[in-house]
């Protein structure tokens, strides 16, 4: 399915019936859009499983839908969250129902003797409101915060580096607005309401969507949409309550949704792969490890940056690859997802030491 996570279908999806698979956490880890990194994190798959399910269910318990079936014992019984053994490990198996997937037509326009690859989504506009039980075709983005590492503040370092004056005020005040702010932000500061946004979903890269156009390739009525954007924030809300709770802060992350007779969340939600969140002023998410690869190997984030845009297979042309990590990091990131999932869900389903002395031991490589 993808480079953390796989999918093996048992049932297949029909458009009156959902169908049954199970998604497999591994061990793998993915900076950069790379795909697969030549390291694995000891715990990592099972600790991101639990979180995601620990939420799911939260989100039920408030009147979400989800597509979460529950968690796979090793004994192959179906269990819940409250299920599992303290320090038992929790468990890496999830059940989920499924949704069919329709992709975008692949087009290739020539300008100039040079390809261009465009996604044809009429078949959704074409189709609106007449399919049911499929996976909408976007990543609804929302932030809290602007941490380490965020997009929105390598977009004000590149407003800051204009050359001409008006028009760097005027690039930094654009973005000021569009997060609601009126002074420029600081690397870990929250911001006064979340933030929304839409990419792409079904091509290679993620790409931004202003909402006129998301709306065009989600294959939703306007009505329809309008709720979805309601349940990307219903489920942000959740999260950062969860996190609250737990003394975390909840930075930003993505809901997937399908359309089956209304609206269901679905992928995962609220793990520290897919949402980035910060504790005690240090970041516990895989941000760790593109820092890491930022300061220790600049030239395998450029290549990536610079190589990602060619499209799918953009891996293979790199002509930079990654290093691997010392073996005492992966050691620590490995204990920092699992006291991370632990004090999360609040329960020591992990045997590892507190959050606190894992991010202590991490200190040094953030350097």
């Amino acid at each position: 399915m993808g480079s953390v996570k796989d999918l093996l279908v048992t049932e297949p999806a029909y458009e009156d019936r959902a169908g049954v698979g199970t998604f497999v956490f591994s061990d793998r880890y993915s900076v950069f859009d790379w795909g697969e990194m030549p390291d694995h994190i000891a715990g990592k798959g099972r600790a991101l499983a639990v979180m995601a399910a620990f939420n799911f269910e939260e989100l039920e318990r408030r009147g979400l839908r989800t597509h979460y079936r529950g968690l796979v014992a090793d004994s192959g019984q179906a269990i819940r969250f409250a299920d599992l053994e303290e320090g038992g490990g929790g468990s890496a198996i999830m059940q989920v129902a499924l949704a069919r997937v329709y992709r975008p037509e692949v087009r290739e326009y020539y300008c100039g003797g040079s390809p261009e690859i465009r996604y044809d989504y009429s078949f959704f506009e074409h189709n609106r409101g007449r399919i049911n039980n499929y996976l909408i075709g976007l990543e609804i983005i929302f932030r809290n915060g602007l941490p380490l590492g965020s997009s929105m503040l390598k977009r004000l370092d590149q407003a800051r580096a204009l050359a001409d004056p008006r028009s760097r005020e005027r690039a930094v005040q654009a973005i000021l607005r569009e997060l609601g702010l009126k002074q420029e932000p600081k690397p870990g500061d929250m911001l006064p309401e979340p933030v929304m946004g839409f990419t792409t979903k079904l091509e290679p890269g993620d790409r931004p969507l202003s909402q006129k156009e998301a709306l065009r390739l989600s294959g939703l009525r306007p009505g329809d949409f309008r709720d979805l954007k309601s349940l990307a924030l219903q489920a942000n809300r959740v999260v950062c309550e969860l996190a609250e709770k737990a003394g975390f802060r909840h930075y930003d992350g993505k809901i997937e949704a399908v359309w089956e007779q209304g609206l269901v969340l679905c992928d995962v939600i609220g793990t520290f792969d897919e949402n980035r969140f910060g504790f005690k002023g240090e970041q516990i998410s895989k941000e760790v490890l593109r820092q890491w690869y930022n300061h220790r190997q600049p030239a395998f984030v450029a290549a990536c940056q610079r190589w990602k845009t060619s499209g799918a297979g953009w891996q293979k042309l790199c002509d930079v690859q990654p290093k691997r990590l010392p073996r005492p990091l992966g050691s620590l990131v490995s204990q920092m997802y699992m006291a991370g999932a632990n004090r999360y869900t609040g329960r020591r389903i992990f045997k590892a030491p507190e959050l606190e002395v894992a991010l202590a031991k991490l200190t040094r490589y953030r350097e």
